[in-house]
């Protein structure tokens, strides 16, 4: 049999298993503060709230799950065999989808606004590589029921605060809405029913350049004038919301992006809120505003949301605003783990070597010192080669030992 975990899942060794703790409790106890409340949802979904979510690519690399029994020997008995008959359950594929279907179906029992925290395990059938896992950890922050933009500010907020406490160095906050942007490329002659795909396009402004936006939009046979006019617009160089005001019609969208950066921005000197108008996010149920955080120090993207108002309605039939921030937890979790960055209010680790016929005094030793003081203990018995257990357990980063009548 395979020892290995399977690709791009992973395990953890005791050390790298207690600092994914560590991050975790900063995490949660920063959240929990706020005024959030953690909840939990299962794991395996409806193939059919899967498929409708708009997730984006994310669409393409569900794990999907078979029928059991009966009902499995009936599909593939089918001629021909309909792969969508094959499956009725996946594995999430993010928290959000989850957490609307989880309040359609207990919003009765739940506040208004309801404000609340999911950490947990997501699945994506990616290619497995460096920075890419099969298996990972999201921690979303999320207000539901509330369209007011303060939803978007305290939420940036809180999202900065939990990231300031976990060793990652300086970072920014990059924001849009996509009504702008939407507004924007259908004032410039783009056609409403390409306005996804232009957008796609637009949000690789900063790894492709103006000229590569307008070569790809060209390649999907996008309109020459249109192409033109953002190309034009692009070439000013790093664009404010008062020029894109020039194409935007959404007067609303203009005025709320920029309450938001302007208030957000003033909640701390740590970070910077940003304009960003090249910002999309990839999943298709964003409708407004759309946020990220990225690290100056390590680079890359460590925290994303934005608002998704309809998502709760394909499970309601009602207009349900809502809007989230999830912090990418093992990009946080690589550049803590890789760099040394030092976690506030670590614990101080004891270690007591005993002889087997003392574990009552070891026990009650355990018991005083952990009266007395913040620590973490660990027993150890019946240490025969104490010296070499005394070096094993110095090595593996205990603050003390304690060698009980040996």
């Amino acid at each position: 049999m395979n020892i290995k975990p399977q690709k791009g899942m992973q395990e953890y060794l005791p050390e790298a298993s207690a600092l994914r703790d560590r991050l975790t409790r900063i995490i949660l106890e920063t959240y929990t503060s706020c005024g959030f409340t953690r909840i939990y949802t299962p794991a395996v979904e409806s193939a059919e709230n899967l498929d409708k979510s708009d997730g984006g690519d994310n669409l393409n690399l569900i794990f999907k799950i078979l029928k059991r029994g009966e009902k499995l020997a009936e599909a593939l008995g089918k001629t021909p065999v309909d792969e969508k008959e094959l499956c009725d359950l996946g594995l999430r594929y993010d928290l959000t989808l989850p957490l609307s279907r989880y309040y359609a179906n207990n919003r009765a029992n739940l506040p208004n606004p309801f404000k609340c925290i999911q950490i947990d395990k997501v699945y994506r059938a990616e290619r497995p590589q460096r920075g890419r896992l099969r298996e990972f950890v999201q921690c979303d922050i999320d207000i539901l029921g509330s369209d007011s933009i303060c939803c978007e500010i305290e939420l940036i907020s809180v999202t900065a605060k939990a990231l300031s406490k976990l060793g990652i160095g300086k970072f920014f906050i990059r924001v849009n809405d996509r009504r702008i942007l939407r507004s924007t490329l259908k004032t410039m002659g783009f056609p409403e029913d390409a306005l996804d795909t232009v957008s796609v396009t637009f949000d690789k402004l900063d790894k492709i350049g103006a000229d590569g936006v307008a070569a790809e939009l060209r390649e999907k046979q996008m309109p020459e004038n249109a192409v033109e006019a953002l190309r034009e617009l692009l070439g000013k160089g790093s664009l404010t919301l008062d020029d894109m005001a020039g194409y935007c019609t959404d007067e609303d969208a203009l005025n709320s992006l920029r309450t938001i950066i302007e208030t957000a921005d003033k909640l701390s000197p740590d970070y910077a809120v940003v304009y960003d108008p090249s910002l999309v996010r990839g999943q298709g149920y964003y409708t407004g505003t759309v946020f990220e955080v990225a690290s100056e120090e390590f680079g890359g993207t460590i925290a994303g949301g934005g608002r998704y108002d309809g998502l709760i309605g394909r499970f309601t039939g009602e207009n349900i605003p809502a809007v989230g921030f999830s912090i990418g937890f093992e990009r946080i979790f690589s550049i803590v783990s890789e760099n040394g960055s030092a976690l506030g209010g670590t614990r101080k680790k004891t270690a007591i070597l005993y002889k087997e016929e003392d574990i009552l005094g070891a026990i009650s030793k355990s018991a005083e010192l952990e009266a007395d003081s913040d620590v973490t203990l660990v027993l150890v018995p019946n240490p025969k080669k104490c010296d070499k257990i005394y070096s094993r357990t110095k090595s593996q980063g205990f603050d003390e030992i304690i060698k009980l009548n040996l």
